[in-house]
């Protein structure tokens, strides 16, 4: 394989509490702007075994997706895919889906790629990267990952650290894990809990009250500190038109969903949240594309991988008719103006086979696509069942979006 071409060209306790959230609500921390071109997530916070249950892919399907955190579109490996197109204008992002993507390959085994991706505080990552990995990035890839940080470290030290507490979005879930912990919250007695019943006990006593406090229902009404931690506007609005509920009562509902109705030892995307590293000892934690089970498959086929620095949108209009068999938008709509998500359906239904599959997230409870979109072909008919959306969406670890929803397309006289 050219490995250039790999990478196509983004007074007391209390006094105490509110000086800590006086100082990081102040800050620059929580006020500058979200960057170009830096890594703003390490991991992707989409479920991949949901996905492959929803998108149910036939070897040699042809994939589409939004890039993220990589994880999702590695997982989808095991399905023996003819190529997965990865699709993200942030050049960063596609940085991490390439070294991912080469460590399945070019590591000596199950064990290197483990330690380099899941596990943190391992200083031979560092004579992994250089030994197995820099020759084989492309030019890109490279030039990012040696790029040295404020601190005059090249960004690849991120593997000999802890990659999951990098990115933009990383860093402020650890600034409002730290305020929260300062408010009383115990994230460490979830260790503990033996079954749900005592995870959702646990939360009520250790969490809740710190998730309740005046100073943090007050972080969660300001929206430079919602959109530090990824939501835009468009989200925001979405998620107050969910309910009637307050903002800061509806993520704590997502959160104690997140915390108390799946496994702890069995949810990464919990663990993540609460500051814990992956538990390399438990394989059915670990997020599918770590899996030892997979590992085989994904490292015969994740040269199949092609990442695009593109809009979503200009890479389509690219694309042959009925060239794709899966589009994975993760919550790409909900960024989306109504008028922009119509030329992007238009451009989804040229390029869709028959019997393609749309996967949509979205942050509220409604299907963030407008109806008339549905009405401009006669011949085409995309298909939903709400009740196995609603299943889906149920059956989700990461349990922090609203709603889940899947499209088939349908030729009517086939």
């Amino acid at each position: 394989m050219n490995t250039k071409a790999f990478f196509h060209s983004k007074s007391s306790d209390t006094a105490f509490k509110a000086t800590i959230l006086d100082s990081f609500s102040a800050s620059k921390f929580f006020t500058e702007r979200k960057p170009q071109n830096k890594l703003i997530q390490s991991q992707t916070w989409a479920d991949s075994h949901i996905d492959l249950i929803a998108l149910n892919l036939k070897p040699a399907a042809n994939i589409v997706t939004i890039a993220a955190g990589a994880c999702h579109a590695l997982a989808y490996l095991s399905a023996k895919p003819a190529a997965i197109h990865c699709i993200d204008e942030n050049a960063a992002q596609l940085a991490l889906l390439e070294i991912k993507a080469k460590a399945l390959i070019h590591l000596p085994d199950y064990d290197a790629v483990l330690k380099f991706l899941a596990q943190p505080h391992q200083s031979d990552n560092l004579k992994r990267y250089q030994r197995h990995l820099r020759a084989n990035l492309s030019d890109q890839a490279s030039h990012y990952w040696q790029k040295r940080n404020l601190l005059g470290r090249p960004r690849y030290y991120a593997f000999s650290d802890n990659l999951q507490e990098h990115g933009y979005y990383n860093s402020s879930l650890r600034a409002l894990r730290f305020i929260l912990i300062q408010l009383g919250a115990r994230f460490d007695k979830l260790h503990q809990a033996k079954d749900l019943a005592q995870q959702n006990l646990i939360f009520e006593q250790a969490i809740l009250p710190a998730l309740q406090n005046k100073y943090f229902q007050f972080l969660m009404q300001r929206r430079y500190v919602l959109n530090r931690l990824g939501f835009n506007q468009n989200q925001i609005t979405r998620l107050k038109n969910a309910n009637q509920d307050e903002l800061s009562q509806i993520l704590i509902q997502r959160l104690r969903r997140l915390l108390c109705d799946f496994s702890i030892q069995e949810n990464h995307f919990a663990q993540q949240v609460i500051g814990q590293t992956y538990q390399i000892q438990q394989q059915q934690s670990l997020p599918l594309y770590l899996q030892k089970d997979v590992f085989p498959q994904l490292r015969q086929f994740a040269h199949r991988v092609h990442p695009h620095q593109h809009r979503l949108i200009d890479f389509l209009q690219q694309q042959s008719e009925q060239s794709i068999d899966a589009f994975v938008l993760q919550d790409h709509l909900d960024y989306l103006h109504p008028d922009e998500i119509k030329t992007l359906w238009q451009e989804i239904n040229r390029c869709a086979a028959p019997g393609a599959k749309v996967l949509i997230r979205s942050l509220g409870t409604q299907l963030p696509i407008p109806q008339s979109v549905f009405q401009s072909d006669d011949d085409i008919i995309w298909q939903t069942n709400a009740t196995r959306n609603q299943e889906l969406q149920n059956r989700d670890r990461c349990a922090l979006y609203g709603s889940l929803f899947v499209f088939e397309k349908i030729i009517k006289n086939q």
